[in-house]
């Protein structure tokens, strides 16, 4: 077990890439490189879960799915390798942490440098208390902060990804829209671009397990409604969410002195508080606006895995629809030297073409599922 323990750990470090990291911070590294070691060992092959008598049945329907959803990732030429085979228990916590943060006075997303990916708007820790400590430091040097528990992530093709235990209890759609937004970060991915690959797998993923839903179990689906109905709730907090960012960045464009400001941005996002309340949501998910605190990387990170999703949707209808061309267009973007131009030059073809509004609607949603925010 050691040996397996120490190799796991070295192929992580490997996988970070510290052989190219000159004067890093080592003592981080080294705990990524256990809690991604500790992931390898732990998980268990999904092809000997489902041979267990005690599996319960619920659990073997979401493992076949998974494997389902798995075949449908193929046809679309989606990177799945070993992907998704293994089954990691994370217990009643999340895999990881993510931490990110921006000037409270303008919407600049603090930036981490690291090896093989490059610049990143966040940076992760497998233990909560570091995560915790890093927030809590930025906020010490004047920043807008946050933790948030991540439900998955990818590993962009280093190492196999596992199903995580908490990936068991979303609903069909979920589970699919997590997948498919996992493996496009396994398919295509652009250093430096962070917006554009979650956007990318944002909109991969919606448009993807809409499909997947209707094709496995059928166009009448019940199922298939209930994702709509949540995407078209989603839609309508995006949008508004939207309005709240561009009314703050008017503000901040005005230049004004940093206390003023920070006094008039309070006053902003109180208006569009009480403007919240005025809309009618089908549920009570997202109530708890209503009681937020303003801050910049909170508002970032939603606009983070969602900019610029019309020009992805107008690039599909270039495609006439084909979701399997687009992506390898994604993915030649992705690899451009400006992703972001290359997919405009692609949309500007399709500009004049008709694009149904509901139906590019359907495919907005604020966050991969489990992403909740914590703390200020």
């Amino acid at each position: 077990m050691a040996d397996r323990i120490l190799t796991a750990v070295g192929r992580t470090l490997c996988g970070f890439g510290l052989f190219l990291c000159c004067g890093c911070q080592l003592d981080y590294y080294l705990h990524l490189a256990r809690g991604q070691g500790a992931v390898i060992i732990g998980r268990a092959p999904i092809s000997e879960i489902l041979g267990r008598p005690d599996l319960t049945a619920d659990r073997r329907q979401q493992f076949e799915l998974i494997g389902a959803i798995l075949q449908y990732a193929d046809s679309l030429g989606l990177a799945t390798g070993d992907n998704y085979t293994t089954y990691y228990d994370t217990g009643d916590a999340p895999v990881s942490w993510n931490v990110s943060a921006s000037p409270p006075d303008r919407f600049e997303p603090y930036r981490w440098e690291f090896p093989l990916v490059g610049s990143v708007p966040y940076k992760g820790f497998f233990e909560r208390q570091r995560a915790v400590g890093q927030r809590d430091a930025l906020i010490a040097a004047g920043y807008d902060a946050i933790v948030r528990p991540v439900g998955a992530y990818s590993t962009l093709g280093y190492f196999s990804d596992p199903v995580l235990s908490g990936m068991l209890q979303y609903a069909p759609d979920q589970l699919a829209d997590l997948i498919l937004h996992e493996l496009t970060h396994a398919t295509a991915f652009a250093p430096d671009h962070i917006d554009f690959n979650e956007s990318m797998a944002t909109f991969v993923g919606r448009r993807a397990s809409l499909d997947f839903i209707a094709q496995h179990f059928g166009s009448k689906t019940p199922l298939l409604e209930q994702a709509r109905q949540r995407r078209a709730e989603a839609a309508l907090f995006n949008e508004f969410m939207a309005g709240t960012v561009a009314a703050l960045d008017s503000l901040y464009a005005l230049s004004l002195p940093r206390e003023e400001v920070l006094k008039q941005r309070s006053t902003v996002f109180s208006q569009r508080q009480h403007l919240f309340a005025t809309i009618e949501f089908s549920s009570n998910r997202y109530a708890g606006f209503t009681s937020w605190e303003i801050n910049n990387a909170r508002l970032l990170s939603y606009r983070r895995y969602h900019t610029e999703l019309e020009s992805f949707q107008r690039a599909l209808t270039i495609f006439n629809g084909d979701l399997r061309g687009a992506i390898r267009a994604f993915a030649r973007c992705a690899a451009a030297a400006d992703p972001w131009q290359c997919l405009r030059s692609i949309a500007e073809l399709g500009r004049g073409l008709r694009i149904d509004k509901s139906e590019y609607l359907a495919q907005l949603t604020i966050l991969p599922v489990g992403f909740q925010p914590l703390g200020n």
